[in-house]
């Protein structure tokens, strides 16, 4: 059953970072970080949400079948959007789902009756954007960037009564990393008079020189994961982990691999998924050491998200059908999977068929019981939830303004 809303009630403005690192931990926490974009579009206050259905054929499949574009809207930035393709049926039971969700103004959603609360937000100014990266609403931060990279860049505060300050500005190499608990200024190499990386608590504390060429992404509790290549001329990648106190390199993981997701004391990411002669493999190891796990995957896997309580990562994996009517990139369509840690149990959330290259935003509900998703609809946000045992995923209301990809969100009540 296509679930495909029309009630636009208005459309903001929004845009695409210049420069963005993986933002995939979402952490439920004490803290919350947020990322605030701001652009200047030249779209129309009001905008008509595009339908689904495929444009005109441009092309033949060689068993004969006719393949159609991939139908899209205008997004952030100038940019065009590849539309999710959803099967989804309104809530038909209690959840308790409320999440606070960015976009062109700040809300919090009850997932259940759909209802949508715009916070107060002086900073999120019209033609602003926020990002929900991870945390809680009590305490959040937030960071202001625009399309042009050129433009202010600061860090904000929003209070527990949903006020927003101004606490510092940001340099253009700076990003803020959350395990959820607190909040580090990340600064990256910026050339040769800049080689070093450093990390620093937003609270206070020593500024920490990270090692040469460490490039961070995430981190867990004081330990930094982030990808190590001493050398770009001669040396290979290494996914690995540095002490956030002390910057000492603890750890080399694997030769030539990135993060899939980080967090609940634990870090994952793929092997022998290029084509090479090893089995495509999840891998994952504690923080803290110890061995090596590994769980067998059908095809590549990216983007993850680990549930509070360590027992379930959710990723985005390569789509197993070939037979999808829209055409128009090489790489294949993506599906949003589970799996279950003690058993290696992959469940493919159904009703969701997502265009190469998109990402959603994935967040657990408590335990893990539910995985919330908010896909790019070009001109607003769709929000769904699922659980193992489902035909096809819950969806709420959609959210309207434009959305940089991917849409981000945090669970605050289950």
């Amino acid at each position: 059953m296509e679930h495909d809303r029309d009630e636009v009630l208005e459309v903001g403005k929004a845009s695409r970072r210049g420069r963005r690192r993986a933002g995939w931990v979402l952490v439920l926490a004490a803290v919350l970080t947020l990322i605030v974009v701001r652009v200047s579009t030249d779209g129309p206050p009001h905008q008509a949400v595009p339908s689904p259905t495929p444009s005109e054929v441009i092309n033949a499949i060689p068993d004969g079948r006719t393949a159609r574009a991939w139908p899209t809207a205008p997004g952030a930035c100038g940019a065009v959007t590849l539309l999710p393709i959803v099967s989804a049926a309104p809530p038909a039971e209690h959840t308790g789902i409320q999440v606070l969700l960015g976009g062109d103004r700040l809300r919090l959603v009850d997932f259940d009756s759909g209802r949508a609360t715009t916070l107060p937000d002086a900073v999120v100014r019209p033609g602003e954007y926020a990002a929900v990266l991870a945390g809680d609403p009590i305490t959040a931060y937030a960071t202001t960037e625009s399309c042009n990279e050129t433009a202010p860049y600061a860090m904000v505060r929003i209070s527990d009564d949903h006020r927003v300050s101004v606490i510092r500005p940001l340099g253009p190499t700076e990003s803020p990393l959350t395990d959820g608990n607190r909040v580090w200024i990340a600064s990256f190499a910026s050339g040769i008079d800049n080689p070093y990386g450093t990390i620093v608590p937003i609270a206070g504390g020593p500024r920490v020189r990270l090692p040469h060429g460490f490039s961070p992404s995430a981190v867990v509790g004081e330990t930094i994961v982030g990808q190590l290549q001493p050398d770009p001329a001669i040396s290979p990648t290494w996914l690995a982990l540095v002490d956030a106190r002390t910057g000492r390199l603890q750890t080399k993981l694997e030769e030539q691999a990135a993060p899939l997701a980080a967090g609940a004391g634990q870090v994952f990411w793929t092997s022998g998924c290029d084509g090479d002669a090893s089995p495509c493999t999840l891998r994952r190891r504690l923080i803290a050491g110890g061995k090596n796990l590994g769980a067998p995957l059908p095809r590549p896997a990216c983007c993850g998200v680990v549930s509070p309580d360590g027992t379930k990562v959710a990723f985005l994996i390569e789509r197993a059908s070939t037979d999808s009517p829209f055409d128009g990139d090489p790489l294949p369509p993506m599906d949003i999977a589970i799996m279950q840690l003690g058993t290696g149990r992959l469940d493919i959330v159904p009703g969701i068929e997502l265009p190469a290259k998109s990402q959603p935003g994935l967040a657990f509900a408590g335990r893990g019981d539910w995985l919330v998703i908010a896909l790019d609809a070009g001109s607003r946000t769709r929000l769904l939830a699922w659980r193992p045992g489902l035909r096809q995923p819950y969806e709420t209301n959609a959210l309207p303004g434009l959305v940089h990809n991917p849409p981000t969100l945090v669970v605050t009540s289950h």
